[in-house]
């Protein structure tokens, strides 16, 4: 018996995907639970390493790529789950600061 619907994958925005992020995914989707990524760690990415607005969104944009891709090994388009790869603008995918304790999603 699960009792769990749901993975919340937290991902450093500015280190990017590590190791065991795959590890992780590779067991949620195993599991038939679906992934929810967070991107963490967004105060350090705009005050203390003041990237850019294009730059910021570049490596949002890479880190999203990069958990879509370990997604697309292990997961099924055609499978139970359906199409479950991180998109902002569906809503599974949040930014925000445990630090200093906000979030958002884009939906």
């Amino acid at each position: 018996l699960r009792v769990t619907d749901g993975a919340l994958v937290v991902v450093d925005c500015v280190s990017g995907v590590c190791v065991q992020t795959e590890t992780v995914l590779r067991q949620a989707i195993a599991e038939r639970i679906k992934p929810i990524l967070f991107m963490n760690k967004m105060d350090k990415a705009i005050q203390t390493l003041a990237y850019e607005k294009e730059d910021l969104y570049q490596k949002f944009q890479r880190v999203i790529e990069s958990v879509n891709v370990i997604i697309s090994q292990f997961s099924e388009m055609d499978g139970p789950m359906g199409d479950i790869s991180a998109d902002p603008v569906v809503g599974n995918v949040g930014f925000g600061s445990g630090l200093q304790s906000w979030a958002f999603t884009l939906r």
